[in-house]
């Protein structure tokens, strides 16, 4: 009798240590599933706000571009306003007057060569660091 109450309780013992295994293993996959999705959403949150805040400059700058034209609107009626583009964006002059233009010469770039593997692009910064390094001494 008292072997069978062992066996019993013995029994009951592993059945409850096997539950709340169970039950410790379902609680953290169910924290890990909650917890990846807390970072997706907070992810997609950020991902959100930015586009919110690009969306709202775009929005202050159309706004912007949009007074401009009605100030402009507003001063198309008005003559110095009218002789003011006339000079600035027409590039015309008043009687005796002679107008100016400065032009820039165009910007030579040097043809950049990507070098032929890495160990030439190494080379070819050290000794352009070891120039450099020379000519400030």
């Amino acid at each position: 009798m008292v072997a069978d109450f062992n066996k019993k309780a013995n029994r009951k013992f592993f059945n409850e240590k096997l539950l709340f295994q169970i039950l410790g293993i379902a609680f953290l996959l169910i924290a890990v599933v909650l917890v990846f999705a807390d970072v997706r959403i907070y992810q997609k949150k950020k991902e959100l706000a930015s586009k919110i805040n690009d969306e709202q400059k775009q929005i202050e700058d159309i706004k912007k571009s949009s007074q401009n034209l009605r100030d402009e609107i507003a001063n198309s009626d008005n003559k110095d306003y009218l002789e003011k583009i006339a000079y600035e964006q027409l590039g015309q002059a008043r009687p005796g007057e002679t107008v100016y233009s400065f032009i820039s010469p165009p910007e030579k770039t040097k043809p950049v060569q990507k070098p032929q593997n890495f160990w030439d692009a190494f080379t070819g910064w050290l000794s352009q660091s070891w120039s450099w390094i020379k000519s400030k001494f």
